[in-house]
């Protein structure tokens, strides 16, 4: 048995209006994606450094040192290092030390936090001590 035909069988209902076809939904979506990105772009601005090493200069803990002699070497963890003043990262520790020719030294492990002065003193951290071997004498009785 076959259905009376309807005024509205094949014809949009005009309470739903419109309906956009999903190859416009995809455009949309696509081209807000490429909005949002381009916004993000320019909102970073083309001088704006990596998240890793944005504000680490101005976080830097200042480190000088008083007293090095000409000639020492600096070594700040284990690596030569050619200034007396310089920045580390706060709130990790480090490790200087001081050599010069004549064999003084000086080390020091430091935790720094803002700026911080060290006076460096060298010092002999061995001594030679020259023996001369003697037999040993006899006991009189």
């Amino acid at each position: 048995m076959a259905h009376p035909p309807r005024d509205n069988d094949g014809k949009p209902r005009h309470s739903v209006g419109r309906v956009l076809d999903s190859r416009w939904m995809m455009a949309f979506s696509v081209l807000a994606v490429l909005v949002a990105i381009a916004w993000a772009l320019i909102e970073r601005g083309p001088t704006a450094q990596p998240p890793e090493t944005r504000g680490v200069a101005a976080t830097m803990a200042t480190v000088e040192l008083l007293g090095v002699p000409p000639g020492a070497e600096v070594l700040l963890d284990g690596r030569r290092i050619d200034n007396t003043l310089f920045g580390v990262a706060p709130g990790t520790r480090h490790a200087l030390e001081v050599r010069d020719a004549n064999g003084r030294s000086w080390r020091q492990v430091f935790l720094a936090e803002g700026s911080l002065s060290m006076v460096v003193e060298l010092r002999m951290h061995f001594v030679e001590v020259e023996v001369s071997p003697t037999a040993p004498k006899a006991k009189e009785d």
